[in-house]
């Protein structure tokens, strides 16, 4: 069973885990600050790449965003790459700089 949690930090560092039967597989952190989220970074284990856990995890951030009225920058190089290769799903949530 798939569950993907937010961790709130003190400093507006925050970052969602994936968890599949109670085991972490990923990670992405990210930093909200008023109107926009900031994605740092998105890690999935080694033995567990290729399971589109990235991609959920990404799913998971742009729904918040949207949720919360705030724009995406995508710092993490993963995220940038899946909001150039998917311009529909992801062209309203990302931030112009």
């Amino acid at each position: 069973m798939e569950k993907i949690e937010i961790h709130e930090g003190e400093i507006g560092i925050s970052f969602f885990s994936l968890h599949v039967d109670g085991k972490e597989v990923g990670r992405m952190a990210v930093q909200i600050t008023p109107g926009i989220l900031k994605a740092g970074y998105t890690s999935v284990g080694l033995m567990q790449r290729k399971n589109g856990y990235g991609r959920k995890l990404v799913n998971a951030v742009v729904d918040y965003a949207r949720e919360n009225s705030l724009k995406i920058i995508p710092e993490c190089g993963f995220v940038a790459m899946m909001f150039n290769k998917f311009p529909e799903t992801y062209g309203d949530i990302r931030a112009i700089r």
